[in-house]
C-alpha cells in the first residue's frame, strides 16, 4: 500500500515495513477511537427517549451500554486486529531472513506459534540477540496473556468456578487502560499504549539486526 517499496531485505524491515505498519496501526486507532467518540455523543443526544440502538431503558442500563460496554467492544476487536499485525511483521523478518541467507529451515518448522515462534526463529536461527531478555519483550507477553483471554474466552476474567484467572487482574494492572471484575473493559489509551509498545519492540529488533550485519542504524524520521 505504500507508494514506495525496496528491496525487501533485512536491513530495510523497520524503515520500510514494519514503521510503515506501525502508522497504518496509528492511523486505525484514531478513527477506532473517534468512532467511540461519536457514539458516545449520539446516545447523549438521544437517551431521553425510551429505546436507543433497539435496546431499551427497562431491560437494559443504556448508559452503560453505550458509554462503556460498547466502546470496550470495540477496541477489544481494535486490539485483536493490531495484535495481527504484529504476528504478521514477525512472520515477514522470518521470511526475510530465510530468503536472503538461504536457511533451510522455516520459521513454520519451529514448535509453538505467534510471536513466541517467530521470535525463537529471530534467535535461534537468525542469530539476533537479546529478544527475549528485555523490558520490552516483559510487556508484549503480558498483553499476549491479555489478548488470549479477549480472543478465546470473550475477555471473561473469572473461570467456571467463578474465580479469578490466574495473574489476569495483575496482568491488566501492569499494562493500565483496563478494568473490569467479570470481563475486561478497554478504555481510551489502551490501544495506543499496545501501538507504541509493538514500536518498540519493532525498534529494539531493527539495532539486533544491524548489530548482526555489523553496520549502524540509519538515521532516518521515526516515531519515538
Amino acid at each position: 500500500m505504500a507508494l514506495y517499496t525496496p528491496k525487501k531485505v533485512v536491513l530495510n524491515w523497520y524503515q520500510y515495513d514494519a514503521s510503515l505498519s506501525i502508522d497504518l496501526m496509528v492511523s486505525f486507532v484514531s478513527a477506532i477511537e473517534k468512532q467511540a467518540v461519536e457514539s458516545i455523543a449520539n446516545y447523549k443526544q438521544r437517551r431521553s427517549v425510551e429505546a436507543h440502538g433497539g435496546l431499551d431503558h427497562e431491560t437494559w442500563d443504556l448508559n452503560s451500554i453505550f458509554g462503556e460496554y460498547f466502546p470496550s467492544l470495540q477496541r477489544r476487536s481494535a486490539f485483536l486486529t493490531v495484535w495481527s499485525f504484529l504476528e504478521h511483521q514477525l512472520d515477514q523478518l522470518c521470511l526475510f531472513y530465510q530468503s536472503e541467507k538461504g536457511f533451510g529451515l522455516s520459521f513454520m518448522d519451529l514448535s509453538g506459534k505467534g510471536i513466541d515462534r517467530s521470535t525463537s526463529y529471530l534467535e535461534k536461527v537468525a542469530g539476533l540477540k537479546g529478544l527475549k531478555n528485555t523490558q520490552q519483550w516483559d510487556v508484549l507477553k503480558t498483553l499476549q496473556r491479555i489478548r488470549n483471554v479477549i480472543a478465546h474466552d470473550d475477555g471473561k476474567l473469572r473461570d467456571r468456578l467463578g474465580k479469578h484467572k490466574d495473574g489476569i487482574p495483575t496482568a491488566m494492572k501492569k499494562i493500565g487502560y483496563l478494568s473490569g471484575d467479570d470481563e475486561i473493559v478497554v478504555a481510551e489509551g489502551f490501544l495506543s499504549k499496545v501501538v507504541d509498545v509493538c514500536n518498540d519492540y519493532f525498534k529494539l529488533i531493527e539495532k539486533a539486526i544491524h548489530a548482526s550485519e555489523g553496520v549502524s542504524v540509519p538515521h532516518y524520521p521515526r516515531r519515538t
